[in-house]
């Protein structure tokens, strides 16, 4: 009697610690799928896509390794699948698909760069601020620094998207790069998560 009194007893605790630890996990991850995710975030440009210029005279254009000029202000692009020609985004968001292309003299590629770069020392980096997660729209020309407007975060593409100053914040994430008929495509995943990465 007193044996079945205590199983029934931890089979009641089992009960309640495996009910508190769904619970538990819960609250903190939101939910199970949450846990169950990819360590990347969503909507980032993967292998094989190509790329459009985001912005002036040739935009929507294929990005082409001739685009990026030597030490020249970045060109700002966005991944899009090479079959459907539509453009990479989450719910509507291109954000994590905008890139920065940014070309640098071949004996400047450091082991960190060496292998993510294309032609010619062609650079691909995520255009998304590590800090807080804002796009990288400004461009220190002395330094040669991708730069954040919200909280003048910089980066630097020669040193691996290393940060150098402004907003303390993790180093730019590195995209894989290739060319292809001269357009510049992804080689490979990110190095490095995109985005704002909590906790």
């Amino acid at each position: 009697m007193s044996s079945k009194f205590n199983k029934e007893r931890r089979d009641v605790l089992k009960s309640g610690c495996v009910l508190a630890g769904a619970a538990a996990f819960v609250s903190v991850g939101g939910s199970g799928k949450a846990f169950a995710q990819s360590a990347q975030s969503k909507g980032v440009p993967k292998l094989g896509d190509a790329f459009v210029h985001a912005e002036g005279p040739n935009k929507g254009k294929d990005v082409i390794a001739a685009d990026v000029v030597l030490g020249a202000r970045p060109v700002t692009a966005i991944a899009k699948d090479p079959g459907t020609g539509a453009l990479i985004a989450k719910d509507g968001d291109s954000s994590n698909a905008t890139v920065l292309f940014f070309r640098v003299s071949s004996d400047a590629l450091t082991d960190d760069t060496k292998d993510a770069a294309a032609d010619n020392g062609v650079l691909c980096y995520s255009a998304v601020c590590t800090h807080l997660g804002c796009m990288l729209t400004d461009w220190d020309a002395e330094k040669k620094w991708f730069q954040c407007p919200c909280h003048d975060a910089t980066f630097d593409p020669v040193k691996g998207g290393e940060n150098t100053g402004g907003a303390t914040c993790r180093t730019l994430p590195i995209l894989p790069i290739k060319s292809v008929d001269g357009k510049l495509v992804v080689a490979d995943k990110f190095i490095g998560y995109v985005g704002v990465k909590r906790g």
